[in-house]
């Protein structure tokens, strides 16, 4: 957001939650600080607040996922459960079937039977028994062990997504309450602008014309054809288009209809691309201000920048230097 008029203007911040009812200020001067700064506590409750709602979508996320997995994870444990109780089932029908068709062991047979082929059949048929035996155990232990392996991990899934499922509560929790904020703050702001003198507000409408610039080739010309077709559509904090926008929002769909994607939100987007300094600015860079970063503008040439500066402004193009002190200013492409 740029300064209005030429008046000096010095900005009184306000803790959160302080009115200004009781001391309104009664010039024109101090009509647009007051709007001035309430904007500015706004947009940053409004970074605050889309920066919180992904971190919330993120871990709702992270717990679908785990829990995902822990279902999956529990079907494997319950089929190793069946397998075993199935093995145990067959290894006790074998010896079963085993024990009634043939003695025990060869001394038994040598002691019951008559004949040489009886000894020699009995101590196959044992022997096969006992190999058996062995072969059903050694499948049991070892199904035994998937068993506990699969529910360990069943129940690390489980622990994983209810850790993610109640943090993502406590930020939801919290960005209800920096809702009801930034509400309270834009009903504020309103009411500031409504305060301005018309002269004010008027000048505050101007810069929301295309001006006539040659747009570079590429997909810094594509971003910014798309950016300044926004021109004249109003402010909304939180917008994210097609109707309105905010400051990040704006450069974040331009961006993307050239193919290129940022994150969400100014102090996201002002980490991603190459740092240049103010003598270098280009037609599409991204010059952040304030700090913490929480505006964001896109360069139309070495002096002007499309942007979504606040409520009460369209989508305008302003000189650089007018919208507040730089931060950082970072370029995304070559081209």
């Amino acid at each position: 957001m740029r300064a209005l008029g030429v008046v000096v203007l010095v900005a009184v911040m306000l803790p959160a939650g302080v009115a200004y009812a009781d001391n309104a200020p009664t010039t024109v001067a101090g009509l647009i600080g007051r709007y001035i700064d309430l904007s500015h506590q706004a947009e940053k409750v409004n970074e605050q607040l889309l920066k919180a709602q992904e971190q919330a979508q993120s871990l709702r996320q992270q717990a679908a996922t785990a829990d995902a997995a822990f279902r999956a994870a529990d079907a494997k444990w319950q089929q190793a459960v069946r397998q075993a109780d199935q093995l145990v089932a067959d290894r006790k029908q074998r010896a079963d079937l085993l024990k009634a068709i043939a003695p025990a062991n060869s001394v038994s047979a040598l002691l019951t039977s008559a004949s040489a082929d009886d000894i020699n059949t009995a101590s196959i048929v044992a022997g096969f028994a006992h190999d058996a035996d062995d072969a059903v155990k050694a499948a049991t232990a070892q199904t035994l062990a998937q068993t506990s392996q699969a529910r360990e991990a069943a129940e690390k899934e489980q622990a994983a997504a209810s850790k993610a499922a109640a943090a993502a509560t406590a930020i939801e929790n919290k960005v209800g309450a920096q809702r009801a904020d930034l509400d309270q703050r834009v009903t504020a702001v309103r009411a500031a602008l409504n305060a301005l003198p018309p002269d004010e507000v008027s000048l505050m409408q101007s810069g929301a014309t295309a001006p006539n610039v040659m747009l570079p080739p590429g997909t810094v010309g594509a971003a910014l054809r798309f950016a300044i077709a926004q021109l004249g559509k109003p402010y909304e904090w939180g917008g994210n288009g097609p109707i309105a926008y905010d400051c990040s929002g704006l450069v974040q769909q331009a961006y993307r209809a050239a193919g290129v994607e940022l994150p969400r939100v100014a102090a996201d987007q002002a980490l991603v691309g190459q740092q240049v300094s103010r003598a270098d600015v280009k037609a599409g860079d991204l010059i952040y201000f304030y700090q913490p970063v929480q505006h964001v503008a896109m360069a139309v040439d070495h002096n002007q920048a499309v942007q979504a500066a606040t409520f009460g402004e369209p989508i305008k193009i302003s000189p650089i230097d007018a919208i507040g002190p730089i931060t950082v200013i970072r370029r995304l492409v070559t081209n």
